[in-house]
């Protein structure tokens, strides 16, 4: 297992972060079995879902997206969603599939 920093792309409001974010990632998309990527979802789901029903937006800051990137061994570009729980310190451990389309990455405009 091995944790990974980000580069300064990767962390821009309203970036999904990807691989090709993370440092060293020609090596991990080389070597490692299975990357997973953590977003909040509320940052990469499609602008609809936020739009159209104003409640979305409170409901998605309360989760995370897990992103199977990779998996050399089996399915990959699965996107998973789970509750946080982060003033007990956790995720709840059940999680499900995002129904709602994910972008990967929203304009912004001022």
């Amino acid at each position: 297992m091995a944790v990974v920093a980000a580069n300064a792309e990767g962390i821009t409001p309203g970036a999904r972060l990807r691989i090709h974010h993370l440092r060293g990632s020609t090596a991990l998309g080389y070597e490692a079995d299975v990357i997973l990527l953590l977003n909040e979802k509320f940052n990469v789901v499609a602008r609809h879902h936020l739009v159209y029903d104003v409640g979305n937006a409170d409901r998605f800051k309360s989760y995370i997206v897990v992103s199977l990137e990779k998996n050399r061994s089996g399915i990959a570009g699965v996107d998973l969603e789970f509750r946080k729980r982060l003033d007990q310190g956790h995720f709840e451990a059940v999680g499900d599939l995002v129904p709602e389309r994910l972008l990967d990455e929203r304009m912004f405009t001022e």
